[in-house]
C-alpha cells in the first residue's frame, strides 16, 4: 500500500459532482454519470459536438460496463434511470451504430469556472501539472479512435487481450483465428502486455500482430543440404 506524501501524485480518477452525491439515484447511477462526465470533458476536447453545438459522448454498453465492472444489464437500468430522470438524452444513430448520449446539468445546480493553474489529474488528462509528473499509460486515446471509427460508419472494433487494450473487428479476429488457430491468442496476450507495460501504442493492431505471426512463422535459415542417395547398379556409393 501507499501512504500519501506532500508530493504524492493522484491516480486518475473520475469527477462525482455532489449534486448526485446528495441525490437519491442508485449508486449504479452515481457512477455511471461521473463516467458520462469524464467522457463529456473528453469530447468536450475533442470538438465532439452536435449540429446544435451540444457536446455529445459516443459510448458502447459493453465500455461503460467494462469502466463499471458492472454487467452490462446493471449499466442498461442505470442508463434508462439517468434518462428518466432527464440527465441523460440518449440520439439513435442507426443499426449497429453506438447511441449519441448527451449529459445534462439540472436547472440551478452550482457550477465552477474550468481549474487553472494547480490542478491535478483526472482520467481525461495526461499529465498532473500539479506534480508536473505523467499519470499511468491509458488507452483512452485509443478509445476514442476507434469510436470515432465507429461514429463514421467505418469498422468498430472490440476490446481484446489480457488487458483489454487490444482493438480488433469481428473480421480481423476472425481472420487470424482462422489463420493460427494455436497461436492468434498468445500473440494478442503479447501485444496487450507490451502495450500495458511498455507505454507504446500502435496505430494498427491487427496488422502488428499479424505482422509478428507471419514473422514468427518463417522457416528458420539453416545449415541443411538435400543429399541423393540414391544410385544405379554398378555404382559405388
Amino acid at each position: 500500500m501507499i501512504y500519501f506524501k506532500k508530493d504524492t501524485a493522484l491516480p486518475p480518477f473520475i469527477p462525482l459532482p455532489r449534486f448526485m452525491i446528495a441525490s437519491e439515484h442508485s449508486i449504479n447511477a452515481k457512477l455511471l454519470y461521473g463516467l458520462l462526465l469524464n467522457r463529456t470533458m473528453l469530447s468536450q476536447k475533442s470538438g465532439w459536438v452536435s449540429e446544435d453545438g451540444n457536446v455529445y459522448v459516443i459510448y458502447t454498453i459493453k465500455q461503460m460496463a467494462d469502466g463499471l465492472n458492472r454487467s452490462e444489464r446493471t449499466v442498461k437500468t442505470a442508463l434508462n434511470e439517468l434518462e428518466n430522470a432527464g440527465l441523460i438524452t440518449r440520439v439513435r444513430q442507426g443499426w449497429n451504430r453506438a447511441n449519441r448520449i448527451f449529459l445534462h446539468l439540472p436547472d440551478g445546480v452550482q457550477l465552477s469556472s474550468p481549474p487553472e493553474g494547480n490542478i491535478c489529474p483526472m482520467e481525461v488528462q495526461e499529465s498532473s501539472p500539479c506534480m508536473g509528473q505523467k499519470l499511468p499509460t491509458s488507452n483512452t486515446k485509443q478509445e476514442y479512435i476507434n469510436l470515432i471509427q465507429t461514429e463514421r460508419g467505418e469498422i468498430a472494433r472490440r476490446r481484446f487481450g489480457e488487458y483489454q487494450n487490444v482493438f480488433l473487428s469481428d473480421d480481423e479476429f476472425t481472420w487470424l483465428q482462422n489463420a493460427y488457430p494455436d497461436k492468434f491468442e498468445e500473440y494478442i496476450n503479447r501485444l496487450s502486455a507490451y502495450m500495458e507495460t511498455s507505454g507504446k501504442h500502435y496505430a494498427n493492431h491487427y496488422a502488428t500482430i499479424r505482422k509478428w505471426l507471419d514473422e514468427d512463422s518463417k522457416p528458420k535459415p539453416g545449415n541443411s543440404y538435400d543429399y541423393d542417395y540414391t544410385y544405379d547398379k554398378g555404382e559405388c556409393l
